[in-house]
């Protein structure tokens, strides 16, 4: 997981529906490029780590159907669209305490 932080010039990276396992590393936030991060539909859980809030080019950040918890750093989007940042926050949640995310475009839980 640590690897994915030398893709430095990576710019999207589109991992969704492909039952994928783990958390998200915290290296991802090295990816300074990075405009577009899907990784929808599979079964990452955990916290979503601080240094997304430090990708200055990114656009799009799809984390809806996974089992993620916390919540989420303060994002700016470059060029926000109502589909930029799509996420399960707020109720209904399988968890006690729902994912926070207070930059979401789209709640898929609301």
């Amino acid at each position: 997981s640590d690897t994915i932080g030398n893709l430095k010039e990576l710019r999207k990276l589109d991992l969704h529906d492909n039952d994928l396992k783990g958390s998200i590393p915290s290296e991802i936030g090295n990816l300074l490029d990075l405009s577009s991060l899907i990784i929808s539909y599979n079964g990452i859980t955990g916290t979503i780590p601080d240094g997304l809030a430090d990708l200055p080019q990114l656009e799009i950040l799809h984390l809806h159907g996974n089992r993620l918890q916390g919540t989420v750093p303060r994002l700016t989007f470059k060029g926000q669209t109502k589909s930029s940042f799509i996420a399960d926050c707020g109720s209904p949640s399988e968890f006690d305490t729902p994912l926070d995310c207070p930059d979401c475009t789209m709640c898929c839980n609301s």
